[in-house]
């Protein structure tokens, strides 16, 4: 039986069980009628945050760079993969990934031993290089916590660049 009615039905089915799984019920992320939420701790702040945002942030910059470079060299096509554009995907203590399908493209850094750090990984787009060179060096790079949050980082770029 393929009539419309019974892939309807199906999808229904799906839906719901989905969403009961899921979430625990429809609705499962919604606050409790009480209407009180649960403050979320702010994101890691402090000196040991601010130098392991300051190390991943460094090197998306320097990925983004050099992402920038391969498109200005290949008709403003970005590399599908780091190896294409003669990059590493892993270092001793960072592992790189990049999204070129993304407008405009992303770079990744995280830790490759993130379970003693406060920040697992740091992400930013090519507008970092506009931003640096209107800031004098600082940018923003949005990192991630250990717990999943995100928050943008200020970043000064490595000097001689």
């Amino acid at each position: 039986m393929n009539s419309r009615w019974s892939r309807r039905a199906a999808t229904a089915l799906v839906t719901a069980l989905a969403c009961v799984v899921g979430a625990g019920g429809c609705g499962g992320d919604r606050p409790p009628d009480g209407g009180e939420t649960a403050a979320l701790p702010p994101p890691p702040a402090g000196e040991v945050a601010q130098e392991e945002a300051t190390l991943l942030g460094r090197d998306v910059f320097d990925l983004v760079d050099r992402l920038a470079s391969y498109a200005a060299a290949n008709q403003r096509k970005y590399p599908r993969t780091l190896r294409l554009a003669g990059i590493d995907s892993l270092t001793p203590q960072l592992a790189r990934r990049i999204d070129t399908q993304a407008s405009p493209p992303m770079a990744f850094s995280m830790f490759r031993r993130p379970l003693d750090r406060l920040l697992t990984s740091c992400r930013g787009t090519t507008d970092l290089l506009e931003e640096s060179a209107l800031n004098d060096g600082r940018f923003t790079v949005t990192c991630t916590d250990s717990t999943g949050r995100s928050a943008p980082y200020q970043v000064q770029r490595a000097s001689g660049r």
